[in-house]
C-alpha cells in the first residue's frame, strides 16, 4: 500500500499563514473578532495602524451571489485592501507585473467571517474573486485612490474566453 504524501504546514500554531505570499507587495492584515455581551465587534481599518500605509481616497461595499466569480481585473494606480463581512471568499492573485521579480506568480487567500483579515492588492496585481458560500457574500474595499468615473483605474480579462491567468 502507498505512503501517501505528508501535508505541508500551512499555518502556524497562532493561525497565521506558514509560507510567505509567492507575490511581491501582496500581504494580509489579520483582524480579530471581539466577543461582547450583544454580539461581537471586528475592526475593521485604521490608519493608525502600523500595517496600513494609504489614507483612504475610495470604500465601496460589494455583494457576490452565491457561486459569483468576477473577472480578472487590475488597477494601475490604486491599492486594493478587501475585507470580507460575510460569507467565505475565494481571492485568486497573479503577478502581470512587467517589471517584478514575482511575475507570474500567483497566489490564493480564503477569507471571510470566519477568518477576518484585510486582503491587500498592491497596483498591477491581477486578482478575481470567488464566492465560496451557499450564500450571498460581503465585502468591502477601501483604496488610496478616489474613483474617477470619467476614467477608470479599471482593466479587465474574461474567464469566459480562456484569457485568465489562473483558474478561479
Amino acid at each position: 500500500m502507498e505512503q501517501g504524501q505528508k501535508d505541508p504546514q500551512t499555518v502556524t500554531p497562532t493561525g497565521a499563514r506558514a509560507q510567505p505570499f509567492n507575490i511581491q507587495g501582496v500581504r494580509t492584515i489579520a483582524l480579530n473578532n471581539v466577543l461582547t455581551r450583544s454580539g461581537a465587534v471586528t475592526e475593521l481599518f485604521r490608519t493608525d495602524w502600523p500595517e496600513i500605509s494609504i489614507k483612504p481616497g475610495h470604500v465601496i461595499l460589494a455583494t457576490m451571489n452565491p457561486g459569483a466569480i468576477t473577472d480578472w481585473h487590475r488597477h494601475t494606480r490604486q491599492t486594493d485592501h478587501l475585507i470580507a463581512i460575510g460569507g467565505n471568499i475565494k481571492l485568486v492573485l497573479w503577478d502581470g507585473r512587467e517589471n517584478s521579480a514575482t511575475r507570474g506568480q500567483h497566489d490564493i487567500i480564503r477569507f471571510g467571517v470566519l477568518r477576518p483579515l484585510i486582503a491587500v492588492i498592491p497596483p498591477g496585481v491581477w486578482h478575481g474573486l470567488r464566492n465560496e458560500s451557499g450564500a450571498t457574500a460581503h465585502y468591502i474595499n477601501v483604496n488610496d485612490v478616489p474613483y474617477d468615473h470619467s476614467n477608470p483605474d479599471n482593466f479587465r480579462l474574461s474567464s469566459e474566453h480562456g484569457q485568465a491567468p489562473v483558474d478561479l
